[in-house]
C-alpha cells in the first residue's frame, strides 16, 4: 500500500464515526444517513490521492459530504422538506465547528458508561442499541412497568450528562 493511502486510510478510519453522525445531523434521518454516507465515502476515496494530509480531515470530508447532501436532498423533491437548504448550510457549519468539542464528550461518554453500575449499563444497552426496538418493548422485556424503566432511564441519563460536563470541564 502507498504511503498516501496508507495516510488516507488511517484519518479516514478515526473519523468514519464522525463523518456517520454529521450526515445524521444533516439529513435528520438515519436512512436518508446511510445512503448519502454510502456515497460520500466513495467520493472520498476516489480522490484520496488529492487530499493533502497535513490538512483539516473533517472539514475537507464536511465539503464533500454537504455537497452530497444537498444533491441527495434536491432529487428527493417529492418528499416535503423538513428544513430549507440554508438550514443545511448552517448546521453542515456548525457541525464541522462542533466536531472536536463532540468527540470529547464522546469520548468523555464512554467513559462514563464503563464508571456505570452493571444494571444501569444493561439498561442504556437494552434502550439504545437497538434501533428497531421500542421503549414499551423493552420494558416488557425486562418484566417492568414502562414508567420504572422511564425514570431509571432519565436518571442513569442525568447521571451520565453530569459525569461528561465534568469531564469535558477539566480538560479546558
Amino acid at each position: 500500500m502507498d504511503s498516501q493511502r496508507e495516510a488516507f486510510t488511517r484519518v479516514f478510519a478515526r473519523n468514519y464515526s464522525w463523518l456517520y453522525a454529521y450526515l445524521v445531523t444533516l439529513l435528520g434521518n438515519i436512512s436518508d444517513a446511510e445512503e448519502v454516507f454510502q456515497e460520500v465515502c466513495v467520493a472520498l476515496w476516489s480522490d484520496y490521492e488529492v487530499f493533502d494530509t497535513t490538512t483539516d480531515f473533517r472539514r475537507w470530508a464536511s465539503v464533500i459530504a454537504r455537497n452530497r447532501v444537498l444533491r441527495f436532498r434536491s432529487q428527493q423533491h417529492k418528499r416535503s422538506r423538513r428544513i430549507s437548504d440554508v438550514a443545511v448550510e448552517l448546521l453542515a457549519e456548525e457541525a464541522v465547528d462542533r466536531a472536536e468539542l463532540l468527540e470529547d464528550r464522546r469520548t468523555a461518554l464512554q467513559g462514563c458508561l464503563d464508571r456505570l453500575p452493571e444494571s444501569d449499563r444493561q439498561l442504556v444497552a437494552e434502550c439504545y442499541g437497538d434501533r428497531t426496538r421500542s421503549f414499551r418493548g423493552v420494558a416488557e422485556r425486562l418484566g417492568r412497568q414502562p414508567n420504572t424503566v422511564y425514570k431509571a432511564l432519565q436518571r442513569v441519563r442525568r447521571v451520565l450528562r453530569d459525569c461528561v460536563d465534568r469531564k469535558v470541564a477539566a480538560q479546558g
